[in-house]
Formats: C-alpha cells, structure tokens, sequence
C-alpha cells in the first residue's frame, strides 16, 4: 500500500517548495495558460484568489526559460513587512493623495535597497549605512529591517516636510547608482523581482491600504521605465481585496493597472494539472501502466481518457441517485482553483490508501471525499475575506442556511435583514449581496431553472468585475456550499463555470 496522504501533491505551494527545495520545478505543469504571459514585459501585475496559484507562479519565474538565469530577487513574507509599512503610511500623511505619493517614493528607496543588497552592492557602494542585510541573510527579512530603519527615521524629531525628508534619504541612498549598474548587470543577466503581497486585509486599514495602493503605482511606473532594460517587477495580490483598491483606493485606476493577469482557470487547464500531478505520482511509486507513459498534455481529452477516467471512473451516481461525469462533478465543487482541486482529489485519495483500492476509486470514495472537501474548502473561501467583512462566517451562516438551491433575487433582501446584527458596520441590502457574490457563494443562472437537470450560471469568482445581482435576477447558492449551509432542492445539477471555457 502506498503511504502517502498526498498523491496528488500538497495544497500548499509553499509546503511543497519547503519540502522538494530544487526539486520543486520538476513537479510544476509548465503548460498553464498563465505561465508565458506571467514573464511578458507588460505585466507587472498579477491577481489571483487564495489557492489560485500565485506562490506556485512566482516560483516559476525562478526557473523560466524565456529569460533564462536570471538574476531572481523573492520577498515572499509579507506579513515580515505589511505592518511595519503601515506604521509609515500613518506618518506619511492623513491625505490619500499626498500619502501615496509618499509611499511610492518608500517603495522606490525599498525595492532599489533590495536590488542592490541582492546584486551584492556593499554599504558604501549603495549609501544605505543603517540599514544591512539582515542576520539570516533572508530578503524579506532584509526589507523588514529596511522599513524599520525607515520608521525610525520618521520618528526622529525634524522640522522638514515628509518629502522633503524622503527626498534626502533617497540622496543618501544613491538610488541612481544603484540603477545605472543594474541595467548593467541585466544587459547579460535578466533581473525578476516577485514581490508577494498579504492574502487577508482589513479595507478599514486606510495606512495598510494606501501602503499597498503605493506599491501598485510605483510598480506601474517601475514597468514603463525598467522592463525594457531587462529588469521585472512581478507584483501578486490578493484578489479577494483587489476589486477595493480599483473602487476607492487607486488614485487613478486606468493609469496604473494595466494589462493585468487575473489567474482565472479554465476547466481543461485544471484537467491536464490535476493529471500531471497524478501521472508523476503514480509513476515514481511503480503504478503507472506502460500504455499511459506517452500522454499528450496539451490535449485534455486525452488526459481525461488516459489519467482520469480509468481511476475516477468516467461516470459515478452523486448523493442524490443521479448519474454524472465524474470529472464536471468534482470541478462544481471548487470555485476553479489548483489549491481546491488538490484538496478534492487528495480526500478522495486519501479514503482509496485507507480502504485498499488506490490507485482507483470507488464511487462512494469519490462522492464522500467531495463531499467532506467541499466543507473544508467553504470554510476556507469564508476565512479568506474574514479581514474584509469581519464575522463574514456568521454573516452568510446565518442568513442563508435552508435557503432553495435556486431562487429569486428579491430572496436575497429578505435574507439580508437576517444578517444586520452581525455586521460591525455598513449593513445594507445592497453590501450583503454584493458580500455573497464576492464571496463565490451566489450566483446568476445564465440557463436552467429548478426543473432543469442543468443549472449554468455566472460566479464574481469567474470575472474579472463585480457580479452585481438585483432582485430580478435568478440566483443560485453554489454547490460547495450546499452542505455547509444545508440547501435543499439540490437535484438539479450546478454548473458553475461556462462550457465555452473548457
């Protein structure tokens, strides 16, 4: 029996990297639809949902062959930094304009002060005495001891403006030396700059907001000015904040967020990574037959006949008698995430190793295991925006349990008074429909009503802009939440993301 409880690789790219180290780039599926456009000079900006596989692509850049050896500088901690930033932000200015501006200049001064610390530029050389590489030799730990040594400095007593002070430490720090010999360095070697950014923030936080909104602006200007140099800005954020920042935070929204990477995943794409996982799986453990070894991975079909119908069975009878396509009835599960299909396929696995029949599965393994991930994954969509809408699990919890799978939109207002004693502030109508929809709990039917076998519908988690639903719209609770929230009149089955996407 095989004894390990991850066939199909961990949940977490970052568990995986600590694990594999070097090795890591052996397990990542290299024909994603992101991975190419990731490393194009006109992207800067990268959004994705928690489990989407942002870490999972800044990885890739290490290794990417379009600009091969590069010189690949990762601050991937950013709970080593965000606050400390905040704490600047606070002093920076109480105006959102002229905090902004400040804290483009602080990004400036901190991500020069990290090249040059990761080309090896000394202290003399790069006029940033104070500050050091920090004892681990780790970069964020490096840029956290950066912005101390910049929150000291604005605590000191001082009669000039803020400005004016950021304007002389940006002289000491000799920031154009700094840039004059990275260009020279990446005219035979590419610099990558993959900077990660928090995955929970309270939008209340206007310092942490602004710190982060400063971050995207001087990313666009760094973009324009360096990426025809060789030198890259990659900037991950969280989408489950995103929308807020273009809303009310950006200054100027169509001037600095451009040609932006939403990490939006189509069927056929989370097909072919769920199968590569599994084929590399299964063939360091000795499994794999001799007539699977040749699989073409740009071609799904093929990998579902090859690597997914002989263990998950082409067809399997879901919880409520009716016989499905196995492989639609584990995607309407997920919000069309790596991290959620892993976790899927993993409990399903996991019941295989217990009962003696992996590496195939039986129909009861298939559908307990969805059904017991899909629990876990509501939760974990719930706690991804408990920094956005505090007591969000309360707020949807309470409101929509017992609630028809499909329904009429005006359902949602009578729903929503449901929920007013759990909001700190903001309750409205129209902010708990947006809550839902924003949370990928809600949907818009597109086609199909309560009779139907099918239910095709939209999800804010899909698209790249807000899913406003209103009471004239036919509104459906999305099938991972159907046992978390116990819906009733599930029969027809969900789909929860367009054919014309597969």
């Amino acid at each position: 029996m095989i004894k390990s409880k991850d066939p199909f690789g961990k949940s977490a790219c970052e568990a995986e990297v600590k694990i594999l180290g070097g090795k890591y780039s052996a397990l990542f599926f290299a024909e994603t639809p992101f991975n190419d456009v990731a490393i194009e000079d006109d992207t800067y900006l990268i959004i994705g949902r928690r489990g989407s596989g942002k870490t999972a692509l800044s990885q890739y850049l290490s290794f990417q062959k379009i600009k091969p050896h590069p010189l690949y500088i990762e601050v991937s901690r950013p709970d080593v930094y965000q606050e400390l930033l905040s704490d600047i932000s606070r002093k920076a200015s109480e105006s959102r304009p002229a905090a902004v501006a400040h804290l483009k200049r602080v990004w400036e001064y901190l991500i020069w002060s990290l090249i040059a610390a990761a080309m090896g530029i000394g202290r003399s050389d790069s006029g940033a005495a104070g500050i050091g590489m920090a004892a681990s030799g780790k970069l964020s730990n490096f840029i956290a001891d950066a912005i101390r040594h910049l929150v000291t400095f604005f605590s000191e007593p001082d009669s000039r403006s803020v400005g004016s002070r950021l304007e002389l430490l940006v002289e000491e720090a000799d920031l154009d030396h700094i840039k004059r010999t990275a260009t020279e360095v990446a005219a035979t070697r590419p610099i990558i700059i993959a900077i990660d950014t928090l995955e929970q923030y309270d939008i209340q936080n206007d310092a942490l907001m602004n710190a982060l909104a400063g971050l995207i602006e001087y990313a666009s200007d760094f973009n324009l000015e360096f990426a025809p140099a060789d030198i890259h800005l990659k900037l991950f954020v969280a989408g489950e904040v995103f929308p807020h920042l273009q809303e009310s935070v950006l200054l100027n929204p169509l001037k600095v967020v451009k040609h932006p990477v939403y990490l939006l995943w189509r069927p056929r794409d989370l097909l072919r990574l769920i199968g590569w996982r599994f084929y590399r799986h299964l063939s360091e453990a000795g499994l794999l037959p001799d007539s699977v070894r040749e699989i073409r991975w740009d071609d799904d079909d093929d990998v579902l006949r090859r690597m997914w119908a002989p263990y998950f069975g082409k067809t399997i009878t879901n919880d409520e008698g009716i016989v499905e396509d196995t492989w639609p009835y584990v995607l309407r599960h997920t919000q069309m995430r790596p991290r959620q299909v892993i976790t899927i396929c993993n409990n399903v696995a996991n019941r295989a190793l217990r009962e003696g029949t992996f590496p195939t599965f039986t129909n009861a393994q298939v559908v307990d295991g969805v059904q017991d991930a899909a629990l876990q994954l509501a939760g974990e969509v719930l706690n991804s925006y408990s920094s956005v809408y505090p007591n969000v699990s309360r707020i949807v919890s309470g409101s929509l349990q017992r609630l028809q799978a499909v329904f009429d939109g005006v359902e949602l207002d009578r729903r929503a008074k449901q929920s007013a004693p759990e909001w700190r502030s903001d309750y409205s109508p129209s902010n708990f429909r947006q809550l839902v929809a924003e949370l990928g709990v809600i949907g818009r039917v597109t086609r199909g009503d309560q009779s139907s076998e099918f239910i095709d519908a939209d999800f804010e988690y899909a698209l790249t802009d807000r899913l406003d639903l209103t009471h004239r719209d036919h509104c459906v609770v999305h099938p991972m939440f159907h046992r978390k929230l116990s819906i009733v009149g599930t029969r027809g089955r969900v789909i929860p993301f367009s054919s014309r996407r597969r």
